[in-house]
């Protein structure tokens, strides 16, 4: 058992790191899953679980509270007409069945090379993204033509590493014509479609499985999940009417620093 400061401390740790995430989610369109794997994988590691349980209750925790996270971002988006609802709809199909695939695979494999190779394309979008002009036209109308085949790839990736998809859909959706506040927008409801069938299957894959945290279902930890979802409750709005009120040019830049830092990170917690 936690000792009462312990518990405290945790506590207060999980809802900050929703209160982060829930404004990540609102102003870039991402889950937070970059923020909330990693604290939540460390937590229990720190509370002696084997890392392999660590891990799985670590992704599974963070589909999860990218539910709420990434449905409120949706709400919020929409009601300032920034969300492409008839694409959402043309894609819905492609993204449920790569999320599912992800998910699956994720109970089945180890993720370290498909996470080296979301790292570097994220450190390669994010260069181009604040470097370089729009695609040119042949480059636009190429990526055009295979979106629904990229946004399949786009969900199994973030369903097998626990994450709203952002920091791949974004740049995708902005390849294919859309301006800076209309991705972010979109990437919200891309995020939901990606999250919810994944984190079904890892509550279900866990569910047999013994020496998880209390309060677990699945692979998705109950206590995580309600602090971590409360935090992003309330900074989820203020997420989005921060990106609103800044110029595309401005909330792009941010964006690559994003993808930058969070490559880097990815390298840096594989490897060091």
């Amino acid at each position: 058992m936690l000792e009462i400061d312990t518990f405290f401390i945790i506590s207060l740790l999980l809802f900050f790191t929703g209160f982060i995430s829930g404004i990540l989610a609102g102003f870039f369109g991402i889950g937070g899953g970059i923020i909330v794997v990693p604290v939540i994988y460390h937590l229990f590691n720190f509370l002696d679980f084997s890392e392999n349980i660590a891990m799985h209750m670590a992704i599974g925790t963070s589909l999860a509270t990218i539910i709420p996270a990434s449905l409120n971002s949706l709400v919020e988006h929409k009601k300032r007409d920034s969300v492409d609802t008839s694409l959402l709809k043309k894609w819905r199909y492609t993204i449920l069945f790569g999320s599912v695939i992800g998910a699956g695979l994720a109970q089945l494999i180890n993720g370290e090379v498909l996470i080296v190779f979301f790292a570097f394309f994220s450190f390669f979008v994010g260069v181009r993204m604040f470097f370089t002009k729009p695609y040119s036209i042949n480059t636009y109308n190429f990526l055009k033509s295979i979106q629904k085949i990229i946004s399949f790839f786009i969900a199994t990736i973030s369903s097998l590493l626990g994450i709203g998809g952002g920091t791949l859909s974004v740049p995708l959706l902005i390849s294919c014509g859309r301006n800076m506040k209309k991705a972010v927008g979109t990437s919200s409801g891309i995020g939901f479609l990606i999250s919810l069938p994944a984190a079904l299957i890892f509550l279900i894959a866990g569910l047999n499985v013994e020496n998880k945290p209390q309060f677990s279902l699945g692979y998705i930890s109950a206590i995580p999940f309600f602090l971590i979802t409360f935090g992003t409750f309330f900074s989820v709005p203020m997420g989005v009417k921060i990106m609103h009120n800044l110029n595309d040019i401005l909330v792009k830049r941010f964006f690559c620093i994003l993808l930058l830092l969070s490559a880097f990170k990815m390298l840096r917690d594989l490897y060091v």
